[in-house]
């Protein structure tokens, strides 16, 4: 049912001058983290936008919480909380001040809980946002963001420009939060570490285009390392077509495929390939192999 889903997008796509995002079919399950990560320049922030409906898609439709994002915008907006990647907050007032100012805008705010996050992320809300560092603006951006309790948390590149302390730091609070709620987060970063940490799934744009999607889990279980001998350099012609990249010095051959499975190996050793080896791979060299396929 669609109510069953936070996020469904069908033939959706946005044209640029040199550019195309093209979002065929994307579904997103309530109650789930999601990591959107790709290159710079793939498209994450444009796809973040036009659920906010700041960006306009040329075709296709978008339901966000099962309305749809532009007969029920409002609605729509006052479910989603959202952290742009260029969040610019006022610098002279208070934390407390923008709280106040923001708290206008939704009428499910809870003033006790935006002052329970700035408790909780380190914050003093008299601090004039000018007095804040980077990695706690984004944390005052969070708590504005979760204040009015969305159902739907969107965030584009929080940990952007942070450095690797502050990065972990502010990971590890941003996922004591929203594991405490049953919210749905999508949160794009082109920092796979970053995803590989808090993510139930996980989607990958190159190019405009979703490439990859799927359960985390599924994923790492599917794409593998081969390392094998062939009986016959002539068989690499019978096998590479079960690899995304692959390569071999004389007998020794080695490739990533994304379709693991025992039958995979039985059908290999069926065509004689010996010493069969299966190695696990990271999200982040995953995620490198669908980078360079087809460059």
């Amino acid at each position: 049912m669609e109510m069953e889903k936070a996020l469904i997008f069908k033939n959706v796509s946005k044209k640029f001058t040199d550019f195309e995002v093209q979002i065929d079919s994307f579904e997103l399950v309530r109650g789930s983290i999601m990591g959107l990560v790709g290159p710079n320049g793939a498209g994450k922030s444009t796809m973040i936008k036009m659920i906010m409906n700041l960006v306009h898609p040329d075709s296709g439709n978008i339901s966000v919480l099962g309305r749809d994002y532009l007969k029920q915008e409002q609605q729509v907006k006052n479910l989603v909380g959202y952290v742009p990647e260029d969040c610019r907050i006022y610098e002279e007032v208070t934390a407390n001040w923008v709280g106040q100012f923001v708290s206008h805008y939704y009428k499910t705010w809870d003033h006790d809980y935006f002052r329970a996050l700035l408790q909780k992320f380190g914050l003093s809300g008299n601090k004039k946002v000018k007095q804040l560092s980077k990695g706690n603006k984004m944390k005052l951006s969070l708590s504005l963001a979760l204040a009015h309790k969305p159902e739907l948390l969107l965030l584009d590149e929080p940990t952007s420009g942070l450095d690797p302390v502050v990065r972990y730091d502010l990971l590890q609070e941003l996922l004591e939060v929203i594991q405490d709620e049953s919210r749905t987060v999508l949160l794009s970063s082109h920092i796979i570490g970053d995803i590989e940490k808090v993510a139930d799934y996980v989607g990958f744009l190159r190019q405009g285009k979703l490439v990859l999607y799927n359960d985390k889990e599924s994923i790492l279980e599917k794409y593998k390392r081969v390392q094998l001998k062939l009986a016959s350099t002539v068989l690499i012609e019978t096998i590479r077509d079960y690899f995304i990249q692959y390569s071999n010095e004389g007998a020794y051959f080695q490739g990533v495929t994304g379709e693991y499975s025992e039958e995979l190996l039985q059908e290999l050793q069926r065509r004689g390939v010996e010493d069969i080896k299966v190695l696990p791979l990271t999200l982040e060299e995953i995620m490198i192999v669908l980078s360079r396929e087809g460059v």
